[in-house]
């Protein structure tokens, strides 16, 4: 989420919108300002409870000046404190559902009443994925939602020659005449690794495939890798910009979530021509073409997703790469920063 709203404030604040950023971080026991481009950022300190810290970020926001909206990620503390910051400072709510936000505070008591208030009070809500705006629609009828996804810079995303380098010589030390198939972010059961390790195990598929996990985990799924003799290589969280090497050693990334927004990783991915197997759900449904960009699964169903990788060694290095072509040109051309950012301007202008 923070890459996503550091993306979208820079460009906003590139087409001439002033931004005043507020973010509620353990990092600090005061708040600091600091004066940026085209507006500013706050860091306001989350130290006794949230009554404290909502009531003290509110006398800060006065300081700022005079508004003409505010902008809610749909964090819990930004959810609970927008609508009456709103209310107080008399300005137009927007209310931005990036990723878990909205599966997670929707099937928590504490959080629901909370997510359902913002969502009322909000003059539009933006959602990264069709599936969420139409849940959105069927549970709250008259809230005002519009699907719009998310975007990545290519221009920047770009490797060098010593990231392709690296990649090639990682292949020929860990991957073989295998396919390395990539499961990047968070290694939890929800993010759907327990169902992949759970479609391999049964299979011959794991003599054909090198799992390339990145992400933080627990030993337990270590030691379950381990003991179903999957061929695997594990690397701790890495920044973003560390990750491209590691891109680029995949022959396609999996995503197996039970459900999520529009995945940074998908389009990271994609951008580098690598093909996509999927969860036919959220973003990655809007983005994958089954069978053109990549390979869908039904969510949740461990013999769909096995027959997916299936199909997957199937494929010949033609049609492999005839997959990362479509799905790269599609990135490029349709998930531009530039159209994420007219999108957004046509809403808040």
């Amino acid at each position: 989420m923070a890459q996503s709203c550091d993306r979208i404030v820079d460009g906003l604040r590139k087409a001439g919108f002033h931004i005043e950023i507020i973010h509620f971080t353990a990092r600090t026991s005061k708040i600091q300002y600091k004066k940026q481009q085209h507006g500013g950022y706050s860091a306001i300190p989350f130290q006794e409870s949230e009554a404290h810290v909502l009531n003290i970020a509110w006398n800060h926001i006065e300081t700022l000046g005079k508004f003409e909206g505010l902008v809610c990620f749909g964090g819990y503390l930004s959810i609970m404190a927008a609508p009456i910051y709103a209310k107080w400072g008399g300005f137009p709510l927007y209310t931005f559902l990036r990723g878990n936000d909205f599966d997670t505070a929707i099937f928590t008591a504490r959080k629901r009443p909370i997510l359902q208030e913002a969502l009322e009070q909000s003059a539009k809500v933006f959602a990264v994925s069709t599936d969420k705006v139409k849940r959105v629609k069927a549970w709250l009828p008259q809230i005002d939602v519009h699907y719009v996804p998310n975007s990545i810079i290519v221009e920047t995303w770009q490797p060098t020659e010593s990231e392709l380098s690296f990649a090639a010589n990682w292949r020929k030390e860990y991957v073989s005449d295998k396919r390395c198939l990539g499961i990047f972010g968070q290694l939890k059961p929800k993010k759907g690794i327990n169902l992949l390790i759970d479609a391999l195990r049964k299979t011959p598929l794991a003599k054909k495939l090198h799992l390339l996990l990145i992400g933080d985990t627990s030993p337990e799924l270590i030691e379950l890798v381990e003991t179903y003799e999957i061929s695997f290589t594990h690397k701790p969280f890495q920044d973003r910009y560390e990750l491209m090497k590691y891109y680029l050693c995949c022959d396609a990334l999996v995503i197996p979530s039970y459900y999520d927004g529009m995945p940074n990783v998908m389009l990271e991915a994609g951008a580098l021509g690598k093909p996509i197997v999927a969860s036919a759900v959220d973003g990655m449904k809007d983005v994958i073409e089954h069978k053109k960009e990549g390979l869908l699964f039904r969510v949740g169903n461990e013999e769909a997703l096995r027959k997916a990788i299936y199909d997957f060694c199937a494929l010949s290095d033609s049609e492999l790469a005839a997959m990362s072509n479509y799905l790269q040109n599609k990135i490029k051309e349709q998930y531009s920063l530039k159209n994420e950012i007219e999108a957004y301007e046509k809403h808040l202008a």
